[in-house]
């Protein structure tokens, strides 16, 4: 089998395949183009990040490898996110996958990826040197946590949407997101478009929230209003406001997530919210383990006392 990098013109098919392929495994109609704009674009450049296998003219398979560039603190990280595996259900067990995956990690390799992530079945990707790491803090607010809280300023918080043409709420909604200590750079390659389609990935739409003049931050939530997919904002006061606000507003229990080094975040809402629990965000490939550590380490030293002395690590098959 050949494993070959896809271009514009391969675009209609690849969108096709997953459409097909996803609808069958999630159980609902999948719509590629609203779930993920930012991936689908018929030109070269956004096409060559996809790699396909075909059986005569028509792709079977096909899988994605999209490259990103996170900052953490002062370090710049080359991360690749793999994804939209599929393989058309009457071509499964002839080793497509596993084909298409050896092609991404040759990639990644080649192109000095610091550190690669995935979603799917644990056991699945192991082999290819992926495990579950990281934390995430998920929480759940209820009108009954809000209905004491912060009292009539909730009334004054004003959801202003942000829409694909409204230049200044994206840039103020990109300082907020890049004033982070861990945050992936969405302005690289594609612009304002680049930032817009990160946000309304998955049918999310962005809020601007502000009383009066003053914005209190920015938030992206499902369609039903429920789950919030990102939220970030000035200080953790307005953070605060900002997400009770939108749960008067919805009038039913949402929910939305923090990562650890957040701690003022977690504080505020910690003394709220109805629930937290942490769990496990996705499954990571470590591949520039001395720049990942280093990086991770200097994140966390940001947040809590890291005790003096030597830390020496130990990783199986990785240096001289």
């Amino acid at each position: 089998m050949e494993v070959i990098q896809l271009q514009k013109e391969h675009y209609a098919q690849l969108i096709e395949l997953l459409n097909h392929v996803f609808t069958l495994q999630n159980k609902r109609e999948m719509d590629f183009e609203k779930e993920l704009p930012k991936m689908c674009v018929a030109d070269d450049m956004h096409m060559q990040k996809h790699y396909g296998i075909f059986d005569g003219e028509k792709l079977v398979a096909a899988l994605g490898a999209y490259p990103l560039k996170a900052k953490v603190l002062d370090e710049e990280l080359l991360v690749y996110t793999v994804g939209n595996i599929a393989t058309h259900p009457d071509y499964e067990g002839k080793g497509y996958m596993s084909a298409m995956l050896s092609k991404a990690m040759q990639e990644l390799e080649y192109n000095h990826a610091d550190i690669s992530r995935l979603g799917g079945i644990r056991q699945r990707y192991q082999r290819f040197g992926y495990e579950n790491g990281g934390a995430m803090y998920e929480f759940k607010l209820t009108s009954d946590n809000v209905a004491r809280v912060f009292k009539d300023e909730l009334d004054k918080v004003v959801f202003e949407k942000i829409e694909r043409n409204d230049v200044e709420k994206l840039e103020l909604a990109n300082k907020l997101l890049t004033r982070e200590k861990f945050y992936v750079d969405r302005k690289t390659d594609d612009g304002y478009f680049g930032i817009y389609t990160s946000m309304i990935a998955w049918r999310n739409q962005p809020y601007l929230a502000k009383i009066g003049d003053k914005v209190l931050g920015y938030l992206c939530v499902s369609p039903n209003g429920n789950n919030i997919a990102e939220c970030f904002a000035y200080e953790k006061e307005t953070m605060m406001k900002m997400l009770c606000a939108w749960q008067k507003q919805v009038g039913a229990t949402i929910s939305f997530r923090f990562q650890p080094h957040q701690v003022e975040y977690i504080q505020g809402m910690s003394g709220i919210c109805q629930s937290i629990n942490v769990s496990i965000p996705s499954q990571f490939k470590i591949l520039n383990w001395e720049k990942v550590i280093r990086a991770f380490i200097k994140l966390k030293a940001s947040y809590t006392a890291i005790p003096k002395g030597i830390l020496t690590i130990h990783i199986e098959g990785y240096g001289g």
